[in-house]
């Protein structure tokens, strides 16, 4: 009698273990839920320490050798436009970085480097390590971000719609363009920011297209001795390749007053 009382015990000892580890195992991940929301700090952390970044002066350095960079923006449209490092692209905190990154083309070794402001490293962290994840081996976020790139004094490439910018635009007459002609070609050159199915309808001789959607990227094909002249489709795409030429340092550059229509009106050469 007493050795049964004592298989029972082990029994229901048993059969109670069995039962809490069936119900630990339907809890855990409940658990783990609940008290990863009681502590959200625990994830930011966990994806600042897990993402790489890279440092303002390496940063710079990278730029002035002309290392081939795919920078990511992920400030809104509005702050972009206000000013933007050149050459990056915007793509607003949400999008789908990965799939954007490969629609460019952009090989998966290619350097990415993903910034905003720089007050918010979660942000960058996590699109860093979302972007890895999806195969670019080589991304990073910029550390301090464009406030300390700004603080830094480098520059940053405006779209035009700020207050200070028309004070960047400078206009030629196509009379002014003769005069200046009249001496030979060879310190002026024009630059069409049309797309380029619009530049084979029909341009100034020796003008060179460079879209707007290029001109930061491509800016090495604009001489910084010569005059430049931009033209476009009309009035506000001159006026913001002017800004952005004026941002990135050109500062002998003017606009076409009233584009290629007056440059056609004034019997001016197209090919």
């Amino acid at each position: 009698m007493f050795q049964q009382k004592n298989q029972n015990k082990v029994f229901i000892l048993g059969f109670v273990l069995i039962l809490a580890v069936v119900v630990w195992s339907l809890a855990r991940p409940l658990f783990f839920k609940s008290s990863q929301k009681e502590n959200p700090d625990a994830n930011v952390n966990e994806e600042i320490l897990k993402a790489p970044s890279i440092t303002l002066d390496d940063f710079s350095k990278k730029m002035k050798t002309g290392e081939n960079i795919f920078l990511i923006d992920l400030r809104s449209p509005g702050e972009f436009s206000a000013g933007h490092l050149a050459g990056s692209v915007n793509f607003p905190s949400g999008t789908n970085l990965a799939s954007q990154i490969g629609k460019t083309g952009a090989e998966k070794t290619a350097n990415v480097i993903i910034m905003n402001e720089g007050t918010d490293v979660f942000q960058t962290a996590k699109a860093a390590n979302e972007v890895i994840a999806a195969g670019f081996v080589n991304a990073k976020y910029l550390r301090g971000g464009l406030a300390d790139w700004r603080n830094a004094g480098y520059t940053l490439v405006s779209e035009g719609k700020s207050p200070g910018d028309q004070n960047k635009i400078k206009k030629i007459t196509v009379e002014k363009i003769a005069s200046d002609l009249s001496g030979g070609d060879g310190l002026i050159q024009f630059i069409d920011v049309r797309e380029n199915e619009q530049f084979g309808s029909g341009h100034i001789p020796k003008a060179v297209n460079l879209p707007l959607s290029v001109i930061e990227k491509d800016q090495k094909a604009i001489s910084p001795a010569k005059e430049v002249i931009v033209y476009g489709g009309n009035e506000d795409e001159a006026n913001k390749a002017a800004v952005i030429l004026f941002d990135l340092n050109f500062f002998n550059v003017y606009v076409l007053d009233g584009g290629l229509d007056a440059w056609k009106k004034a019997d001016g050469k197209i090919e």
